[in-house]
């Protein structure tokens, strides 16, 4: 199996290295990522500027690898288009910081997953807690192993991964959830003339049935995700009220 990973906070993060060992028993492994950090830059795509790639042979002995200055997505796209190189799987992190519920419209990491499913190629996304790698490592191999096993891999869903907080090491077991509620509140504060984006996760409702339950209670949460975010059940009201077929 040929697998490329990606990620969104650069080349140089110990996470994407933790992906490479985990990936590496499971076939021939290349890195594409991103030259400098493109945390929650979302599913954007470089077209009006050039793009660069570096071949980076001190970054990870015996693996391709190559920065590119452009975004997760991108990266994805140049492994394929650019660099040409087959591509069975693709995994994107592992990510510092979770990427649960709504946090998944802003992140890099789902945005190279995503991009590989697009492109017909299944992937995995795996985050951490902020700070949470050891932790994570720990269980990385066993999960990897049985999601293989389980041959539940797509080209038409993403397998979010979030491993739980770090006070919770070994998990408590695995849970497939849907995607839950975590809204960030920003504030934005002024320094010498321009301004800083700050702030928070508020609190929000989150049942035992979504990840964000399962990551705040000590669970590895999988979750299923696709790119058409069609609200089927809506279209029979939206029908009905603007007389349309």
């Amino acid at each position: 199996m040929n697998i490329l990973v990606v990620n969104d906070d650069g080349i140089e993060s110990p996470g994407l290295r933790l992906a490479v060992e985990a990936m590496k028993p499971y076939g021939t492994v290349c890195v594409v990522a991103p030259h400098e950090q493109q945390s929650a830059i979302g599913h954007g795509i470089t077209i009006h500027t050039p793009i660069r790639l570096h071949h980076r042979e001190d970054i990870l002995p015996g693996i391709d690898s190559w920065s590119l200055e452009g975004k997760p997505a991108d990266c994805v796209k140049f492994a394929l288009y650019g660099l040409n190189l087959p591509v069975d799987l693709v995994v994107s992190g592992m990510n510092d910081g979770p990427n649960l519920g709504t946090d998944i419209i802003y992140s890099g990491t789902l945005a190279g997953a995503s991009e590989a499913i697009i492109c017909g190629i299944p992937a995995l996304a795996l985050s951490a807690d902020f700070g949470g790698f050891d932790a994570a490592a720990a269980q990385l191999p066993e999960l990897v192993e049985r999601i293989l096993k389980a041959d539940i891999l797509s080209a038409g869903r993403v397998i979010n991964v979030n491993f739980p907080q770090r006070e919770f090491s070994p998990a408590r077991g695995i849970k497939i959830a849907g995607m839950g509620v975590r809204p960030f509140r920003h504030e934005f504060v002024e320094e010498n003339g321009v301004y800083w984006s700050r702030g928070g996760w508020e609190p929000a409702q989150n049942g035992p049935e979504t990840d964000v339950w399962a990551w705040e209670n000590g669970y590895i949460a999988l979750t299923p995700i696709q790119i058409n975010r069609t609200d089927y059940s809506y279209m029979p009201l939206m029908q009905e009220r603007i007389h349309a077929r």
